[in-house]
């Protein structure tokens, strides 16, 4: 290994939002004003990053994970028990079908998958070697990068899927002076399309530490070190970073917070390894009852089209209303609530977090085997029952913006029929050109199920340039023998609304159970290609011995950037909007 050049290093320190303990969050009816947490107030001076100079291809060779191999075991995910008083009333079971399924169904059968049935890549990437894998990934502009728990970290040619070269995260960090060489898990890996930047993290015992590279080219090996020590000083648990022109945006199951904690970073500063200032803000809301788990997921920027000027950052989690709230329960629509994060570096006493903004989409059951039961998922051949993942709306939710709208798309998982068979729920929502806050509006949403008896859960859900979208999924099935495989679908711009029609492929099918842990995925990650804005590359796990492997593929539908586009800007709004 050479030797590494290290320039100096602190902690971090953090900016509170005043006041937080006294504000209580509840259920919202649309049209009435949401909460506004005002001001922030500093702890501590700027975090100074550690750079570190590196020839990575002298750095200790990888151990790959083999089947007999110890697994290390991440922390669980974080629990709250229920709060006391909260008194819900989830469906009862057998309540009924989603009331988006039958539209499904109606385009259910064969039909031309547009180009995405025949995967530009599909190749396996690491084995199992935390548990859970954790498998996360995102493209660059000339690399595939892929990491798992305990932290591996594998860079691979987008383009013929060779790879580059495999180190350990924590040989970024050795002699930095952080205690970022003690990583653990929960990584997250983005793309920083805007600065042609690569942002991996992960969290320790008490901190998330950002890598941030100093090229667009991450082989070159200069990278900035931050530690970010998490507001409560405990595990900073599975957090999420969306990426932002003001900030990177963080979500985080913090149960010592009193309920989600959630970041904004100096993403100015860190990019060009400047120290950050003294704002690194954080504010805390309080847990929605019914959930024993938690995290607003953050809004990540694709294409090259950027928000409005002053437009805040962008939180989001789903509201099952039978569930979460005590009182105002909707027996017509549940809700996707809405945060906005505005941060002001400079004065931190300015920045605002507002929310929730309550969105209607339709009815949906998220009592998956209770609401306090992480675990759901059958799989054939094994007792263990496997991990639904259905709290958080999953990684990512991608913002577009086009010349007629701003555009989220999101992902979750829900009771498909009221017996615990788990499906994809999916969301397009719109704003209009111009508008920096508030103002968003379901522009489709649909169920992916297909009327079978096979789970369909894990989502991650993304669309190209073109409005076209893909979505992968884990799926298994108890009844027909399907083993935790990985399918995937998707639809044209111009589909039925609120469909993905595009038939269901697989990836790659399951060949034995899972029998060591219940504990799968976490999340998986549908990321889009930012130099031809088209390829979409999904990358997952599925089960190939007792344990499981990840599995990455890349594809496109032929139509995507053929579209006429004055048809595409004309067209857009009346195609999608139901």
């Amino acid at each position: 290994m050479s030797q590494a050049f290290i320039q100096g290093t602190s902690r971090l320190a953090l900016a509170v939002v005043a006041g937080l303990a006294a504000i209580i969050v509840s259920a919202q009816t649309p049209g009435n004003q949401p909460p506004v947490i005002q001001g922030a107030q500093t702890i501590g001076g700027t975090v100074i990053p550690a750079r570190v100079s590196v020839d990575m291809y002298s750095l200790p060779e990888v151990s790959l994970w083999q089947p007999g191999d110890p697994i290390r075991f991440k922390p669980p995910r974080q629990q709250t028990p229920p709060q006391s008083g909260i008194v819900t009333n989830p469906a009862p079971r057998g309540f009924d079908l989603d009331p988006l399924l039958a539209a499904q169904l109606a385009v259910a059968g064969p039909i031309d998958g547009g180009g995405i049935e025949n995967p530009i890549l599909n190749q396996d990437g690491f084995a199992q070697s935390g548990s859970p894998s954790d498998v996360i990934a995102d493209v660059g502009r000339q690399f595939y990068i892929q990491v798992v728990n305990a932290t591996p970290v594998r860079i691979f040619d987008k383009i013929t899927g060779v790879e580059e070269l495999t180190f350990e995260l924590s040989d970024l960090a050795a002699g930095s002076g952080t205690g970022c060489g003690g990583g653990i898990g929960d990584p997250v890996i983005n793309f920083d399309q805007l600065a042609d930047r690569w942002v991996i993290s992960e969290f320790t015992g008490n901190s998330i530490c950002f890598y941030v590279s100093e090229q667009t080219d991450p082989t070159t090996g200069n990278w900035f070190v931050y530690e970010f020590i998490s507001a409560s000083g405990t595990l900073p648990d599975y957090f999420k970073v969306g990426v932002w022109p003001d900030a990177y945006y963080v979500g985080v199951n913090d149960v010592f917070m009193g309920g989600r904690t959630n970041y904004a970073l100096d993403r100015d500063n860190m990019i060009l390894g400047n120290p950050a200032r003294p704002a690194q803000v954080f504010v805390s809301l309080p847990e929605l009852g019914g959930f024993n788990f938690q995290l607003l997921q953050p809004a990540d920027l694709d294409g090259t089209s950027l928000p409005p000027d002053g437009a805040p950052g962008i939180l989001l989690r789903h509201r099952d209303d039978e569930v979460h709230n005590t009182t105002g329960v909707d027996p017509n629509a549940d809700f996707i609530d809405y945060f906005e994060f505005s941060v002001d570096f400079e004065t931190p006493a300015n920045s605002t977090f507002s929310g929730p903004f309550l969105i209607p989409v339709a009815e949906f059951d998220s009592d998956l085997c209770g609401t306090f039961n992480f675990n759901c998922v059958d799989q054939p051949g094994s007792g263990i029952i496997l991990d639904s993942v259905a709290e958080p709306i999953m990684w990512r939710v991608q913002y577009r913006s086009f010349d007629d709208q701003q555009v989220m798309v999101g992902s979750f998982t829900v009771d498909v029929d009221g017996n615990d068979l788990h499906g994809a729920r999916w969301f397009v929502m719109q704003r209009d050109p111009g508008v920096a806050t508030a103002g968003w509006t379901v522009q489709q949403e649909g169920i992916y199920a297909l009327g079978d008896t096979t789970n369909r859960w894990l989502p991650s859900i993304g669309m190209d340039q073109s409005g076209n979208i893909l979505m992968g999924v884990s799926a298994t099935d108890p009844v027909t023998g399907v083993f935790p495989s990985i399918r995937y679908s998707g639809r044209l711009v111009d589909d039925p609304s609120g469909t993905l029609p595009r038939g269901e492929f697989s990836l790659i099918e399951g060949s034995a159970p899972n029998s060591t842990t219940g504990r799968w995925g976490d999340y998986a990650s549908v990321t889009v290609d930012p130099d031809d804005d088209c390829t979409f590359y999904l990358s997952t796990e599925y089960n190939e011995t007792t344990t499981s492997s990840t599995r990455f593929g890349s594809f496109r539908f032929d139509a995507c950037g053929e579209l006429d586009e004055e048809f595409f800007q004309d067209g857009f709004e009346d195609i999608l909007i139901p």
